[in-house]
């Protein structure tokens, strides 16, 4: 039987994408592209059979109750999000509880990137996501006619910006921050008009870990829940080839870059507590809400 996957061609897929490592049992019809693209036409359209999925756009279609994908609690995609918050060089915010009251631009509020921002700013910062004005655009030039506005179950200041970057708006002061995984237009140079708010982010991290032991999660793989359906073992399956691929590119990395649900409890916990707090659930999701039943005790 034939399965299609599309994943982001990384060192920890790049065994699944080069045929080394397969699925037993099936042949796989492999897809690589703009993680964007990926996540929209898997969550709209259910188009592959196994999909890297955006952590936090699962836990919205999860939470209600419309997501043709079980997870499988392999995490190809992690990252510390300190240095995604972009304020101006001569601007006025210095300390992150400067951000309370302020206008902040997204490219997607729904983005993982996004949703860990915020929950480390409350965590750590004391800033709410609701103490922040929200403006989803594009960041260094315009890419979209219209930008649609999610539904939360959090009443939350969001509207969209449109016909103008938000690297401008932040540069001309419209907008107080920019929270976004790559640098905007304006950042660095000999005199750059946008800086990031933690002026070292590695040490940021560094502490945010040491206090937290958390190593925020960004994306995870799901499986078709149709195919579960009829194969209760492809879980498994898909579970152990994305472990071995990790494994064959980052030898003895299992604890610092580890798969499963316990070794990942306390990212996870974090995760859906923040989906909940934001509003993008209405309530914290359980993992057993999330994961094949035979991966909860991995």
């Amino acid at each position: 039987m034939i399965l299609t996957m599309a994943c982001v061609d990384s060192d920890r897929t790049r065994r699944l994408l080069d045929g080394t490592i397969g699925i037993d049992g099936y042949e796989l019809r492999l897809a690589t592209m703009p993680v964007e693209e990926m996540f929209r036409r898997a969550f709209e359209a259910a188009e592959f059979d196994i999909s890297e999925l955006s952590a936090s756009t699962f836990l919205l279609h999860a939470g209600r109750g419309n997501c043709a994908y079980v997870g499988i609690p392999v995490f190809p995609s992690r990252a510390f999000r300190h240095s995604a918050i972009y304020v101006r060089a001569d601007g006025d915010i210095v300390e992150p509880h400067d951000l309370r009251g302020r206008i902040v631009g997204v490219r997607n509020y729904l983005n993982t990137a996004a949703l860990v921002v915020r929950g480390l700013l409350a965590d750590s910062y004391g800033v709410a996501s609701t103490d922040i004005s929200w403006r989803v655009g594009d960041i260094d030039r315009v890419e979209r006619k219209t930008i649609s506005i999610p539904q939360l179950a959090l009443p939350t200041d969001i509207r969209p910006a449109l016909g103008t970057p938000l690297a401008d708006m932040l540069m001309s002061g419209e907008i107080d921050a920019i929270v976004h995984y790559d640098p905007p237009r304006g950042f660095g140079g000999d005199r750059p008009r946008i800086r990031r708010l933690f002026a070292d982010p590695v040490e940021a991290e560094r502490q945010y870990f040491q206090a937290t032991g958390i190593f925020p999660i960004m994306h995870l793989v799901g499986v078709r829940r149709s195919l579960l359906e009829q194969d209760p073992s492809l879980a498994r399956k898909v579970y152990d080839a994305f472990s071995q691929a990790r494994e064959a590119a980052m030898p003895g990395t299992t604890e610092s870059w580890p798969h499963g649900v316990a070794g990942n409890a306390s990212a996870l916990e974090s995760l859906t507590r923040y989906a909940f707090e934001q509003g993008l659930t209405d309530r914290p999701l359980q993992f057993d809400e999330l994961f094949a039943s035979d991966l909860l005790a991995t």
